[in-house]
């Protein structure tokens, strides 16, 4: 029988909750994890009793602190100086101490303890507390460099939080902001997509550059339209900066309209050199984006130290698209060595020779040939030889894996994975392999695997500079469910793993900027569609996490792309990534004299670089599922015969 550590450090009593409380030791740890998982979620539903309950309950459970953190969140604004700072000293290296660190500061600016707050807050990057502690310094007239401060928390492109909103009038009070600080959160705001804050601003602007600011809003909102009425814009330095922001936006989806403006208004305007230089290096991009067949002259108008290795990639793409292959040859010979270097361009290096009929085309594939990923394994292909995949074996350490097992932090990054705290995880995890050996993460990624997390232990094999430990690296996550699935909606699982592989390094819980979801990336709304189309339950966003429900709807919409697209992956791949509609388009209006050119001269760099990530994967899994490899020289290479097997050269 013990008093829990909770009373220990006077926590519950500081709070008023707390009698002495006893329990037994620790039982068994499936039922302390199933403990955990209550108060964790009578936490989520703000029950404080079911929390404390849990607490008392767990005494020496090693996830028992993040309970107590929970407890700490919810009472932020109770919780003595005392009990905090022991507790943030206490935990300092935990995955949880930043937040509350952030929501303790956050309270005590909220509720004026500014003396705490000078003290413990110094050196915080939140905003929030920034702006607090800004306020703290005014009330105290604590104002030298107040003003500087001031300005770089108002200095940003979106709105800030209401606690700064005292600063700020007195800043303003003191003369600012100033016309060029102004004009620079303008233009931040812009930047950033925030047009409504922009126009906002243009009350800080002098009066008489008010007008600027409007032709700014009506270049943002339609380009294509302000241009045509910039002939009748007076010539001004800021005039000049407002048409270049124009251009380089409208060359973006219509060059052609972009190189009409510019024959205007390239005369009726003084740019300067640069200027000048800038709008014909953008409108010359996506010339040669769009494919146009006078991109290559475009280009070389351009002075040759204004030909960016962006523009020499697109000069390479346009070439290769009208089978100019000599002028592909040439892009490639002007880009820097370390883009020459690359495995992209040394293939259509070797792809512009052989097209060429030049005898060295055979050794620059050879040079290529022995690398595992798409370039190479096309390379190979060419050759008719087999694809290089040379496996290396880990062997389990048990004395390593000992040690592991008895670290700490290591235990309790393995209990957060059990308890489903998959962020919370993660984070531990990213501190603990700061310290770890090589040797120590090989080791600690085969305990990672076997426990079915597999995202880490590809993150650390890779630390490790494992990368060719592939069973471990390409793990068949969901394995029973993909190859039911699979089968079910026609479908070659080697696709389905290729796909998981590069849309979620296997992690269940993924979830993208745009609000993809889970192993296969879903969309809510995409698996709505899909649930409902095919007869698949679907119970909402939240259950997209569970592979029991991703992987059916992922491996059905899967099949729905495979039949409208006639079974080819590269633009299934396309239109998993990037939609349907673009894929159209891009069948429409970029049509290629081979596969691995129209990859290659896809407008979108995600689209471009993620079909030959998932190609390549696919074709790994191929290799794990003991097969021919034939998804590459089928989709890639229109070849009716699978490669000559795969092969590890001495």
């Amino acid at each position: 029988m013990k008093v829990i550590r909770l009373c220990l450090l006077g926590l519950l009593v500081a709070l008023g909750h707390c009698q002495p409380l006893y329990g037994s030791e620790a039982g068994q740890r499936s039922l302390e994890r199933e403990v955990f998982r209550q108060g964790w979620e009578a936490a989520r539903r703000g029950q404080q009793a079911g929390l404390l309950q849990a607490i008392a309950d767990l005494p020496d459970y090693p996830l028992a602190p993040y309970l107590q953190y929970e407890l700490l969140r919810q009472r932020i604004d109770q919780v003595p100086q005392a009990v905090m700072t022991q507790f943030l000293a206490r935990y300092r290296d935990w995955s949880f101490r930043p937040s509350l660190e952030r929501a303790w500061l956050r309270s005590l600016g909220k509720r004026n303890q500014f003396d705490l707050l000078l003290e413990y807050g110094e050196g915080q990057r939140d905003a929030v507390v920034r702006c607090h502690l800004a306020r703290a310094r005014l009330e105290r007239g604590q104002t030298d460099g107040l003003a500087e401060q001031a300005r770089e928390l108002w200095l940003v492109g979106h709105s800030q939080a209401d606690a700064c909103d005292e600063v700020f009038d007195w800043w303003k009070k003191q003369g600012n902001p100033d016309a060029d600080t102004a004009w620079q959160r303008f233009h931040l705001a812009l930047g950033n997509g925030q047009e409504g804050l922009a126009r906002y601003l243009k009350r800080y602007l002098p009066r008489e550059e008010r007008g600027l600011a409007d032709d700014w809003l009506a270049v943002n909102r339609n380009p294509a339209a302000a241009l045509r009425q910039a002939r009748h814009w007076s010539d001004s330095a800021e005039t000049r900066k407002t048409l270049r922001f124009g251009f380089e936006r409208l060359a973006v989806n219509d060059w052609e309209a972009a190189d009409k403006a510019w024959k205007i208004l390239g005369q009726r305007f003084a740019f300067s050199d640069a200027d000048r230089l800038a709008i014909r290096q953008r409108i010359a991009l996506f010339q040669a984006v769009a494919l146009d067949e006078e991109a290559l002259p475009a280009i070389d108008d351009l002075p040759e130290s204004a030909r960016s290795a962006q523009l020499l990639a697109w000069r390479a793409r346009a070439a290769m698209n009208q089978g100019l292959w000599d002028e592909v040859l040439h892009s490639i010979e002007a880009m820097p060595v370390s883009e020459q270097a690359s495995s992209r361009w040394r293939y259509w290096r070797a792809r512009a020779l052989a097209e060429l009929s030049r005898p060295e085309a055979a050794l620059a594939y050879a040079s290529l040939s022995g690398e595992a990923n798409y370039y190479g394994f096309l390379a190979a292909a060419r050759l008719n030889q087999p694809l290089s995949l040379c496996e290396e074996d880990i062997a389990a350490d048990a004395e390593i894996q000992r040690r592991l097992s008895r670290d700490a932090e290591f235990e309790r990054v393995s209990e957060l994975f059990h308890v489903g705290l998959a962020w919370h995880a993660r984070r531990s995890w990213q501190h603990m392999a700061q310290r770890l050996s090589d040797s120590e993460m090989a080791q600690a990624a085969l305990l990672a695997s076997a426990e079915g997390w597999h995202h880490w232990a590809i993150v650390a094999l890779m630390n490790a500079g494992r990368s060719r430990a592939y069973p471990w690296r390409f793990p068949m996550a969901a394995k029973g469910v993909v190859l039911t699935e699979a089968e079910r909606w026609g479908v070659d699982p080697a696709i389905v793993w290729g796909l998981m592989r590069a849309e979620s390094a296997m992690q269940p819980d993924a979830r993208s900027p745009a609000g993809a979801l889970g192993l296969l990336q879903l969309m809510p709304g995409t698996a709505q569609a899909v649930a409902g189309r095919n007869g698949i339950g679907y119970s909402g966003p939240s259950t997209l996490t569970s592979p029991d429900i991703n992987v059916p709807l992922g491996v059905a919409h899967l099949g729905e792309l495979m039949r409208e697209y006639n079974g080819n992956w590269a633009h299934v791949a396309a239109a998993y990534n990037a939609g349907s509609g673009a894929l159209e388009r891009w069948l429409e209006d970029r049509p290629a004299p081979a596969a691995d050119v129209w990859v290659e001269s896809l407008p979108y760099y995600e689209t471009r670089d993620y079909i030959p990530k998932v190609l390549a994967y696919a074709t790994i899994y191929e290799w794990r599922l003991s097969r021919q490899p034939s998804l590459l020289t089928g989709q890639i290479m229109a070849s009716a015969r699978p490669a000559a097997g795969f092969a590890c050269p001495p």
